[in-house]
């Protein structure tokens, strides 16, 4: 029997467990081009009794996060956009101090290529079509009323 290196293993009690987040105050900016998508999903969580800003380009995005920055609780951000997408928006976000402890949820048609995924830093990636139960569960554990 030869011996080989030394295995070795460490285990972090934290590994591979995300931060805990805890909810916030303020609304939700949703930024998505297609209008049908923007507005029901604003219904659908007006009804559920938050407060929603809605965006359809980059440079309206922006002009939110000028107008209201500690007013903006959550993120639903749609990758194709008009003009600069979501992950443009996501990267100026994060290089802002002010705006980048502000979660942000993915929904996209597209599912996510890892090393893109991984530099969006987002608490949750869903993609089109997708159930509002699903959504609306996600979106509970980082705004409250």
């Amino acid at each position: 029997m030869t011996q080989g290196a030394p295995v070795t293993t460490t285990t972090s009690l934290t590994a591979g467990v995300p931060p805990i987040v805890a909810p916030r105050r303020g609304g939700i900016l949703i930024v998505e081009d297609r209008d049908d998508v923007r507005q029901g999903l604003a219904q659908l969580l007006e009804l559920h009794g938050y407060i929603v800003f809605e965006a359809s380009n980059a440079s309206e995005t922006f002009a939110h996060f000028q107008a209201s920055p500690s007013g903006i609780a959550l993120i639903l951000l749609d990758l194709v956009l008009p003009g600069p997408g979501g992950a443009e928006i996501r990267a100026a976000q994060l290089a802002d101090p002010q705006l980048s402890e502000i979660p942000t949820i993915v929904v996209s048609a597209y599912a996510p290529d890892i090393p893109s995924g991984d530099a969006l830093r987002a608490a949750a990636w869903f993609e089109k079509p997708f159930r509002f139960d699903q959504l609306l569960d996600e979106v509970r554990k980082y705004v409250t009323m």
